[in-house]
C-alpha cells in the first residue's frame, strides 16, 4: 500500500511540474485562450469520431485473440469491456488497472478459461508494443535527419528508441520462454509446473494461427494511426499558425515517439508529459508555436477521456448482469 501511495504521489508531482512548465508563462496562456476561442468544433467532432475508431479496432483485435483461445464473447459485450477498461485506465494509476477490470468482466463469460483469457490480454499488449516498435523504426529510418534536427529532439528520439528496445526485448524473452516447446520436459516437481505447461500450450495456439496474428497486428497498426490522427484533428481545430499547418506526415512522424514516452506511467494518462513533448517536437521540427502545440495535446486528451466516459456508462449498464450472475 505504501508503495502504491508513493507511486501515485510521484505521478501527481510529475504531472504538476510538467503542467507548470508548459503553462506558467502568462503570454502563452493568453495565446492559448485566443486559440481556444477560435477553435473549430467540426475538427474536434472529427477527432472524437476518429478516436471511436481506435476503440472499435481494439475490439476487433481482442476478438481475434480471444477466438484463437476458444473464448467466444459477443461483439457488443467485447466492445463494452474495451471501453470500460479505457475508463478505469484513466482512473487508476499504472497500466494494468484497466486490464484487471477487463479480465474480471471477461471471466464472467469464461470462468473456466481464466488462464487463456489472461493470455489474450497479454498478447494484446504485446501486439501493441510490437506495432509501436515497427512504426517508430519506420519513422527513424525514413526521417532520421529530420528528427535529429535539434539536440532536444534527438534526445527524445533516442530515449523513445531505448524504451521501446528494452520493453520489446523483455517481452520477447518472457513470451519466448513460456512458449518454448520444452516446457513439458521440465521436472514435474518444479513449482507451478502445471501452470507453466498450460501457459506454454495456450501461447503455442497463437503460433499455430499465423494468419490471424498477422491480421491482429495490421489492425493494431491502423489503431495506432487512428489514435495519431485524432490528435492531428485536435491540432487542426485551432487557428492556423503563421507558418501554416504542419503536414500530416510531420505530425504522424512524431507520434510514435510521443506515444512511447507517455506510455511510461510517470504521470496521470501522460498529462503534462504529452504537452511538453508536443511543444518541443512540433515546435522545433514543424515550427508550430509553443502555445498551439501544447494546447493541441491538451485538447486531444479530453477527446479520449470522453470515450472513457462512454466506458463508465457501459460499466453501469453491465452491473445488473453482474448482479444476476452473482445470484446464480
Amino acid at each position: 500500500m505504501a508503495k502504491r501511495i508513493g507511486f501515485t504521489l510521484l505521478q501527481l508531482l510529475v504531472t504538476a511540474v510538467c503542467i507548470y512548465y508548459v503553462f506558467h508563462d502568462p503570454q502563452k496562456r493568453t495565446e492559448i485562450g485566443h486559440a481556444l476561442r477560435g477553435a473549430d468544433w467540426r475538427w474536434l467532432a472529427l477527432s472524437w469520431l476518429v478516436y471511436g475508431a481506435v476503440e472499435a479496432l481494439a475490439t476487433v483485435r481482442w476478438q481475434i485473440l480471444l477466438r484463437i483461445q476458444g473464448i467466444m464473447v459477443s461483439w457488443v459485450r467485447a466492445g463494452m469491456i474495451v471501453t470500460v477498461a479505457l475508463f478505469f485506465n484513466m482512473l487508476l494509476p499504472g497500466l494494468v488497472g484497466g486490464d484487471a477490470i477487463r479480465l474480471a468482466l471477461l471471466f464472467q463469460n469464461a470462468p473456466r478459461k481464466k488462464l487463456r483469457g489472461t493470455l489474450s490480454v497479454a498478447m494484446d499488449r504485446l501486439l501493441g508494443l510490437a506495432s509501436l516498435v515497427v512504426l517508430a523504426a519506420m519513422v527513424v529510418l525514413l526521417r532520421f535527419r529530420w528528427l535529429n534536427h535539434a539536440p532536444r529532439t534527438a534526445h527524445i528520439t533516442y530515449l523513445a528508441l531505448g524504451l521501446l528496445g528494452g520493453a520489446m526485448l523483455g517481452a520477447l524473452l518472457l513470451f519466448g520462454v513460456m512458449a518454448w516447446p520444452g516446457t513439458r520436459s521440465l521436472p514435474r516437481r518444479l513449482p507451478l509446473y502445471h501452470s507453466i505447461v498450460q501457459v506454454g500450450k495456450a501461447l503455442r495456439l497463437y503460433r499455430e494461427h499465423p494468419t490471424m496474428i498477422v491480421s491482429a497486428f495490421l489492425v493494431t497498426i491502423f489503431s495506432h494511426l487512428a489514435y495519431y490522427i485524432s490528435y492531428y484533428c485536435a491540432l487542426r481545430s485551432l487557428p492556423s499558425p503563421p507558418g501554416g499547418e504542419p503536414s500530416m506526415i510531420d505530425f504522424l512522424s512524431i507520434m510514435p515517439l510521443v506515444n512511447t514516452i507517455t506510455g511510461v506511467p510517470i504521470s496521470f494518462g501522460g498529462v503534462g508529459v504529452r504537452e511538453t513533448l508536443f511543444q518541443t517536437l512540433l515546435g522545433q521540427l514543424a515550427h508550430v508555436p509553443p502555445a498551439l502545440a501544447a494546447i493541441s495535446a491538451t485538447l486531444g486528451y479530453p477527446v479520449q477521456a470522453s470515450w472513457g466516459m462512454v466506458g463508465g456508462v457501459a460499466y453501469l449498464l453491465m452491473r445488473p448482469a453482474r448482479a444476476r450472475a452473482g445470484r446464480r
